[in-house]
């Protein structure tokens, strides 16, 4: 029994060594942090949303993926089985190759919220819809019906109020309808000074229809007289103008008479030639606001909104010619108009390719007058400031120098993406790089209240270059020369500076010393008590 229990007692010996060996080489466990990962969750509460939609209808897909962190959702190989009162049978079955819910997250509580969803490669079985229009598409010859591809984009601009939407239809073989819609609700007051419905500010209306071999299918099973461009015409104006008088019971004024003859004869030419159909709203850029009436009543819209009816947007006539780009081969021989004009387009994307990297070689020519050293100033910041936040800043401080209009906003803007000490530096840079005249020189008459409006204006930006320094040296100078209300601006420009970590702090200290001193200096050498000094 004894070498037994000496061969026990070895084993659960090594056991005991090898044990912490053992527990080291074994594979990982999940982390809790790992369990409670962002997609988990997003997936999780994806899942959750298709189980309810599947006490609506039978729903199956084949893969899921959630991004949170990028704010996208995307589902691939759906198909879908609603329940429709007219589909007793169950035959209607959608199918999807991809649909993707994606939205701002990645940027969120910024500038605007924004959601979009997009559906690829969809066919819609004829079973979901109406039967007059299931047995319509087959005589047309469809099958089923392709949806290549349907998005929708809802945004909310943050700082306008703006609400937008986005649509696109397009339906394989048969047409693609696009459409586009912006506005901002407004407060309203009523009859009794309560508030009443909104009004609403619309600054963009546009929808378009490109034929795509629709009418060739849907012309087949008309009648012969149908399909005469003419007839159409004849019909369609009389239709039309039936409802925009709501049955003859009032008058159509001479813009709805327009509308309706504009809208019809592309209505002819799309018939005899199938092309393209739009019908957009000419805006003031301000927009136009509709009181609640004029929407209740949607005829009434027409004139309001002044309506036309196009072969295409708008936007396709204001594209520019190759004339018009000769400024970016020969910039020296345009005037300065032109390439003000060709910047402002290669800022936006309106009538030429997006081309923000090539205004600074069109612009920065432009800074060496002063007519034009403004305008030139804003859009080269405006062009940099995703590529060069510190060069864009540079432009920025010229353009405020140079009084432009919503540079504050601008500088605003740059220096939420700038270190404070970066800020600081290219401030300073400007006022010696340009020979700015000295702050002292500034100085004239005798009311305190005149220092405390270049204080204001160095602090932020409005009618001269931001200078936080300089603001600080004014606050000094008008507090000093009894402005009650300079003590609080003074205030205000060191509180800028406050919990914003030990080397800012060290940076801005020094600023405040070196003002101090010469404020103090300024204010005994131009003898400025002089000019203050009231006796009562």
């Amino acid at each position: 029994m004894k070498p037994i229990a000496h061969l026990t007692a070895s084993t659960a010996l090594a056991l005991v060594i090898a044990t912490p060996t053992l527990a080291q080489d074994r594979d990982p466990q999940a982390t809790l942090g790992e369990f409670f990962s962002p997609d988990r969750i997003a997936a999780a509460l994806a899942n959750s949303a298709i189980s309810a939609l599947r006490t609506r209808m039978e729903l199956q897909y084949d893969h899921l993926s959630a991004d949170p962190m990028r704010g996208v959702v995307s589902i691939s190989g759906i198909v879908a089985r609603p329940l429709l009162p007219y589909d007793q049978a169950r035959q209607c079955e959608i199918t999807i190759e991809r649909a993707t819910l994606s939205s701002d997250f990645a940027a969120p509580f910024q500038t605007a919220a924004e959601v979009n969803l997009n559906l690829i490669g969809a066919r819609v079985g004829l079973a979901c819809v109406e039967r007059d229009i299931a047995l319509a598409l087959r005589t047309a010859g469809y099958k089923d019906l392709p949806l290549d591809q349907f998005k929708l984009r809802a945004s909310y601009a943050y700082t306008t109020g703006e609400t937008a939407l986005d649509s696109t239809i397009a339906i394989n073989g048969f047409a693609t309808l696009d459409y586009s819609a912006s506005g901002t609700i407004l407060p309203r007051l009523g009859e009794f000074g309560y508030p009443s419905d909104p009004a609403i500010r619309v600054n963009r209306v546009v929808a378009t229809l490109k034929d795509d071999g629709g009418w060739a299918a849907v012309s087949q099973i008309l009648p012969e007289n149908l399909r005469d461009p003419v007839t159409i015409r004849e019909l369609g104006t009389e239709t039309v103008s039936q409802f925009l008088s709501e049955g003859g019971l009032r008058p159509l004024g001479a813009v709805e008479r327009n509308f309706v003859g504009d809208l019809m004869a592309e209505v002819e030419a799309f018939v005899a030639d199938p092309g393209e159909i739009t019908v957009q709203a000419d805006l003031p850029p301000t927009g136009i606001v509709i009181e609640p009436d004029m929407y209740d009543a949607p005829q009434t819209l027409i004139a309001a909104l002044g309506l036309q009816a196009r072969s295409t947007p708008l936007a396709r006539s204001e594209i520019l010619t190759a004339a018009d780009l000769a400024v970016l081969t020969t910039p020296a021989d345009q005037t300065p108009e032109a390439r003000l004009d060709l910047a402002q387009a290669l800022i936006t994307g309106h009538g030429v390719p997006l081309g923000r990297a090539l205004v600074p070689d069109l612009l920065r020519p432009l800074l060496d007058d002063p007519a034009t050293t403004g305008p030139a100033a804003a859009m080269l910041a405006t062009a940099l400031q995703d590529s060069d936040v510190a060069e864009a800043y540079g432009y920025a401080l010229i353009a405020a120098a140079s009084m432009e209009p919503g540079t504050v906003a601008q500088l605003d803007r740059l220096e939420a993406r700038m270190t404070t000490g970066a800020v600081l530096d290219a401030q300073d840079t400007y006022l010696t790089g340009t020979n700015a005249p000295a702050a002292i020189d500034q100085v004239s008459g005798d009311d305190p209240r005149d220092l405390r409006a270049l204080s204001l204006a160095y602090f932020t930006g409005d009618g001269a270059a931001r200078s936080y320094a300089r603001a600080y040296y004014f606050a000094l100078l008008a507090e000093a020369a009894g402005d009650i209300a300079a003590t609080s601006l003074r205030k205000e420009i060191e509180a800028r500076f406050g919990a914003r970590g030990p080397a800012v702090q060290a940076q801005w200290n020094a600023i405040e010393a070196e003002m101090q001193t010469r404020a103090l200096g300024d204010w005994i050498a131009a003898d400025l008590p002089s000019a203050y000094l009231r006796q009562n």
